[in-house]
């Protein structure tokens, strides 16, 4: 039986890959380190996220059950890693699966986004050295490329300049695991959103962050007009980014079905871009919000001179976002088409997936800003 020592299990993209490849794959066993939060244990919340995402991918109880007994939960982060000792005794392990990570695209100003995704990439690269693991997954980002503009290729590192410590960190780790001397498999996923399906998303990240606050800018405008929150309204509101016809949305189950099915492939230090072939416009989104939520007046531009106080305020709350809306760069495909045929990228992500993924958010998370 094949065995995987894996990070990141209670993360979105960790969570998917083990429900997945543990679905798919009955000669599969993998141990999942994890933290415990606030009173409960780590094993408890790793199991409790398991199941959620078993619930979330509609399996059976009975598959459920089966994927859980070849689930071994441990208690440890990047920086109280089990020992390898302690961990020879539930291998010996075939691939080590990297995918925990701090994602925050903001400023770093105590070191910790960085400390956490290269620092802690380290101890685990330095473990599985130890446990003599033979092959490497490691779940990086595309966003690896920095503020580069124009094509940028699969197995090249070439940006220079970044846009935060999070991208920073990413690529010095990802660069670690391509020296540390394993066959290594990488992935870099984009922005990630909800499932291509339905818009659903288990655990809202990064870009939602911006629908989040436009609801409460709705609801909070809509009263002070005493309105309710569901009426269009007109709210003057301009966000400063470049206008880009390649912003990276990244369906959620094209993201774990893509990786789970690369894993089992041979291991030939190749890097995917897990980002799909179908970028959107910045002003696909902007009409998007528009049209589900009913407001106008918000536009993306280039500049904005003197900010108003609302203007300043967004700023402060998502302004770290606005380089992705701005991005000109296009993610080249080549490894994953290669791996898993051209039907592999035979979807998009247009205006009717944009309008189903915004509006499956705000009628789970915000119901009384949308009509149903």
């Amino acid at each position: 039986m094949a065995k995987i020592l894996l990070t990141g299990v209670t993360g979105l993209v960790g969570a998917a890959f083990t429900v997945s490849i543990l679905r798919q794959h009955s000669d599969i066993r993998i141990t999942a380190i994890g933290r415990g939060r606030g009173k409960q244990s780590a094993v408890d919340r790793i199991l409790e996220t398991v199941k959620k995402q078993c619930e979330f991918d509609s399996v059976d109880k009975e598959t459920e059950s089966e994927i859980l007994s070849r689930l071994t939960a441990l208690e440890g982060d990047l920086f109280s890693l089990p020992s390898a000792d302690e961990l020879k005794k539930y291998g010996p392990f075939d691939s080590f699966f990297h995918c925990a990570a701090d994602v925050n695209l903001g400023k770093d100003p105590e070191g910790k986004t960085r400390k956490i995704n290269y620092e802690g990439t380290a101890n685990v690269v330095a473990l599985a050295k130890a446990l003599d693991i033979k092959e490497f997954h490691y779940v990086s980002t595309a966003y690896v490329a920095g503020t580069l503009e124009g094509r940028v290729m699969e197995d090249s590192l070439p940006a220079k300049d970044f846009n935060n410590s999070y991208e920073r960190s990413k690529f010095d780790a990802e660069k670690m695991v391509r020296e540390a001397g394993f066959k290594f498999s990488i992935y870099r996923p984009s922005i990630v959103v909800g499932r291509l399906s339905d818009g659903k998303i288990r655990k809202p990240l990064a870009f939602y962050r911006i629908l989040e606050f436009l609801a409460k800018l709705k609801k909070h405008t809509c009263s002070k007009m005493k309105v309710k929150a569901t009426e269009r309204i007109s709210i003057p509101m301009r966000l400063e980014a470049y206008p880009s016809d390649t912003v990276f949305f990244v369906p959620l189950d094209y993201v774990q079905r893509t990786i789970a099915a690369l894993y089992p492939l041979p291991v030939c230090n190749r890097t995917y871009h897990i980002t799909g072939a179908s970028p959107v416009r910045t002003k696909d989104i902007e009409a998007t919000v528009h049209s589900v939520l009913k407001i106008d007046g918000i536009t993306v531009q280039e500049k904005v001179d003197d900010p108003t106080e609302g203007e300043l305020l967004m700023k402060r709350v998502i302004g770290d976002l606005m380089p992705y809306f701005s991005s000109q760069i296009i993610f080249d495909t080549t490894n994953v088409e290669n791996a898993l045929g051209k039907e592999n990228l035979n979807w998009t992500t247009g205006p009717v997936f944009l309008e189903k993924m915004m509006s499956e958010f705000y009628r789970s998370n915000f119901p009384d800003v949308i009509e149903n």
